[in-house]
């Protein structure tokens, strides 16, 4: 397998840049209006229809490649029941065979034989990907002050010796694996932040009603604060889960919780700020992390229905019955469960299920004074999954 990683720089703007973003954002509009006039079965078709029109405006080749690349995307993915899309943000994306990148110094062209040269801001952790020659670097994409550089390696995928459940809530995420450890892992900070910049938005509403401009410049500022805390948060916790995945060599077991917010629509019972509050729930963002993250060490991730993941005791399959205080609670076992703990058993377990062990047919022939046909379930649901180690009593 080959991951990917995209890490972000800042540079030093140069003002020979201006023209050239206003240019290729030109470039890749020219090339939607093409696309949505010619409908090119693939992006070769579109670049033959294209190459003549963007030629003119006198930038490299490659800018023409990547223009057609972006405006092919945006085309395949158009909403019909909206307006033609266009591109509105200035940004550059360049191929690796288009720029050269020694140490900081990044250098671009603009023109044949014609070069901007942009000097690279990093630390340490920037550092460590540029100098290391076993990565492969790709495309970059550049924006007004920051730029992102595609990294990737080839890693062989690990051989997992068990499984890890984790199970996403709105105020932590609650890991479970087959080796007997469960972690809870705290994001209520992640609702706070969300909480107070809600408060904050409301606010700008209020005393910048009349004035359009300053409402939006207000709303992006304390947009992209309230963006880079959240995720910084999440960077956290997702961190700690794959590493203790990579230390145990186990593979990531998570919920598709794909379609989800639809549950919290207008009109389902449901009050506003209940809504608002689950429909701001981050958990895709952490599953992103962690699936990018854990690709990067080789580790392995599925998904699986996350139907009735709350509804069944690990231990007997029974169903459980629902407490106050998020505990539930199993009748056959007479035990009671943390929900969210229950919830990331039952997702570790499904991810796979080792088939319990037969008889072989010379026992069986043999005889030991036994019924060899008739086997019974372990006492507990969990063996089953158990990877890597004889189940235990």
């Amino acid at each position: 397998m080959r991951p990917v990683k995209a890490i972000q720089f800042r540079y030093r703007a140069s003002s020979e840049l201006d023209s050239l973003f206003e240019d290729f954002r030109l470039m890749c509009n020219d090339a939607i209006r093409i696309a949505l006039e010619e409908k090119p079965k693939s992006r070769f078709k579109l670049i033959e229809s294209a190459y003549f029109r963007l030629k003119e405006y006198g930038l490299h080749s490659h800018y023409i490649l990547s223009a057609c690349e972006i405006a092919y995307s945006v085309y395949k993915n158009k909403n019909r029941k909206k307006s033609n899309p266009y591109v509105k943000q200035a940004f550059l994306n360049l191929d690796n065979q288009s720029y050269t990148l020694n140490h900081l110094l990044l250098r671009i062209p603009i023109r044949p034989r014609e070069f901007i040269y942009l000097t690279l801001q990093g630390s340490d952790y920037h550092l460590r990907f540029i100098d290391d020659p076993t990565l492969k670097i790709g495309s970059i994409t550049l924006g007004r002050n920051n730029l992102s550089i595609a990294f990737s390696k080839a890693i062989a995928e690990i051989k997992p010796l068990g499984n890890v459940g984790i199970d996403m809530n709105e105020r932590n995420a609650t890991t479970s694996d087959t080796l007997g450890t469960t972690n809870i892992f705290d994001t209520s900070g992640v609702v706070e932040v969300k909480e107070r910049y809600k408060a904050i938005r409301a606010k700008i509403g209020r005393q910048t009603r009349q004035d359009n401009r300053v409402n939006q410049k207000l709303y992006a500022k304390y947009g992209r604060r309230e963006k880079n805390r959240t995720v910084q948060r999440l960077h956290t916790v997702s961190k700690k889960i794959v590493q203790q995945a990579k230390e145990k060599k186990l593979l990531i077991v998570m919920e598709n919780l794909k379609g989800i917010k639809k549950l919290y629509r207008k009109g389902n019972g449901q009050g506003a700020s209940y809504r608002g509050r689950m429909n701001s729930w981050t958990f895709h963002e952490v599953q992103r992390q962690i699936e990018y993250k854990a690709r990067w060490e080789g580790i392995p991730v599925t998904y699986v229905n996350p139907r009735g993941t709350s509804r069944n005791c690990p231990e007997c399959g029974s169903r459980v019955v629902t407490l106050a205080e998020r505990k539930l609670y199993c009748p056959k076992c007479d035990k009671t469960w943390d929900r969210d703990v229950l919830a990331s058993l039952n997702i570790m377990m499904m991810a796979c299920v080792v088939p319990q062990a037969q008889p072989s047919t010379d026992e069986a022939v043999k005889g030991n004074g036994k019924n060899n046909n008739n086997y019974p379930n372990p006492p507990s649901r969990r063996m089953k999954v158990v990877i890597g180690r004889e189940p235990t009593t």
